[in-house]
């Protein structure tokens, strides 16, 4: 840490960060035990596995887990290492197993991590001292969380507590993944992280989302409240008081949460925003039009859109019609990779409810865009002539951003 603590007397609020904060391999190892593995991390939806055995491993860093549904029907999370040598265990990335067998000696546990088998071992070796090693694991509305702590993880209760009354309304426990698809991204994850926090490129970058959201919210709401200058802001809130209004009169929760001070001083970065689309479109499509089925508790359509942010690896936003989840996942050094799993309600039917290609196409092709942007990002920043660049005004969550990531990293 004292390496970090000389860079971070080199960092200057309001400018980019210095360029060791992505090159240096020792603070991104610093980064993982003090940041990520200390976060609830979203990493999928229970409907990818509904039977007995069914399973998904969740890779980041150079931690493999697996997520599995046991026999008794409850899911479990456990290190994907087996007990005997550390070899991983399973080497696909999901499937459905009534064991889980180790390919290097055959050690075979079951679908609730007990040991089952283990050949030519010592008269006093006892099998139940032996079983895999469980991963932090809760599941909230259908959404899959994991923490990677050895230690007592945060509260969990605590920690989704300001997010629950949005969620519930949006009922993602009733829906189902429509389709997913990964983004690997050559960069180190908080270029990944600082894209995501603000809008100040979308003009430039993003003409698919510029053309299907109103033009004032890209300025004033891209990245959420608080990252454009507080008159764009204020005039913003005022033109869309009205649907507000009406929202809070057909019961649709609509109030905005920022993080407070104390619970970014426990390393916590929870959002939540609810506004119109705009554009008289309906939902985050190309056309602007339904791409599903209602999902949640709208009985109609509102043209509404959601964000809700867990913390900067994941978040959710929402229209009436389908959800999408953006699952951040660092890698190593300079690997990153995005995931993004789209839901719908799980009565939909696929080709005549909706189509895949219709409901992921919006977010499909800004994520593209956002890689080739993050990536290009990544390689001038390894020029010897790189030096941190003065913020926008509408770039102010990123500051926000370093803010939150400093206080984690020198969090006992």
């Amino acid at each position: 840490m004292l390496e970090f603590n000389h860079l971070l007397k080199n960092y200057q609020e309001g400018k980019t960060l210095p360029q060791d904060f992505y090159t240096d391999s020792n603070i991104f190892s610093e980064e993982m035990k003090r940041i990520y593995f200390k976060q609830w991390l979203m990493v999928d939806h229970i409907s990818r596995i509904p039977n007995p055995g069914d399973y998904f491993v969740f890779d980041a860093e150079k931690e493999s887990i697996i997520v599995i549904r046991g026999r008794d029907n409850e899911v479990r999370a456990f290190y994907n290492v087996c007990t005997h040598r550390g070899s991983r265990i399973c080497l696909d990335e999901e499937g459905s197993k009534k064991l889980l067998v180790c390919p290097y000696h055959a050690w075979s546990f079951s679908a609730e991590g007990e040991l089952k088998a283990a050949r030519f071992m010592p008269e006093d070796f006892k099998k139940e001292e032996w079983g895999l090693r469980e991963c932090h694991l809760k599941i909230y509305e259908g959404l899959v969380f994991i923490n990677l702590s050895l230690d007592e993880p945060m509260n969990f209760d605590e920690f989704i507590e300001p997010l629950k009354e949005m969620m519930e309304f949006h009922q993602t426990s009733k829906s189902k993944i429509a389709i997913r698809k990964k983004y690997p991204t050559h960069a180190n994850f908080k270029l990944v992280l600082e894209n995501f926090q603000e809008c100040y490129h979308c003009p430039t970058a993003h003409p698919e989302l510029c053309a299907v959201q109103d033009k004032d919210w890209v300025v004033a709401m891209g990245a959420g409240i608080g990252t454009a200058p507080q008159k764009e802001t204020d005039e913003y809130l005022n033109k869309i008081k009205p649907w507000v209004e009406e929202c809070k009169k057909n019961g649709t929760p609509s109030e905005v949460y920022l993080e407070t001070d104390e619970g970014l001083k426990k390393g916590l970065n929870r959002y939540v925003d609810r506004t119109p689309i705009g554009n008289g479109n309906l939902s985050q499509t190309k056309d602007g039009k339904p791409a599903s089925s209602l999902m949640g508790q709208f009985k109609d359509f509102d043209g509404g859109l959601t964000q809700v942010s867990f913390n900067p690896f994941g978040c959710c936003y929402f229209t009436n019609d389908f959800g999408v989840m953006f699952i951040f996942k660092p890698i190593s050094l300079l690997e990153s990779e995005v995931e993004l799993i789209w839901l719908v309600n799980e009565e939909a039917e696929k080709n005549k409810d909706f189509k895949p290609e219709e409901v992921s196409y919006i977010w499909d092709v800004t994520t593209a865009h956002d890689t080739t942007i993050i990536e290009n990002n990544q390689e001038g920043l390894l020029s010897q002539s790189f030096k941190p660049g003065v913020l926008s005004e509408n770039e102010s969550a990123v500051t926000y951003f370093y803010n939150w990531y400093f206080t984690n990293m020198q969090l006992p």
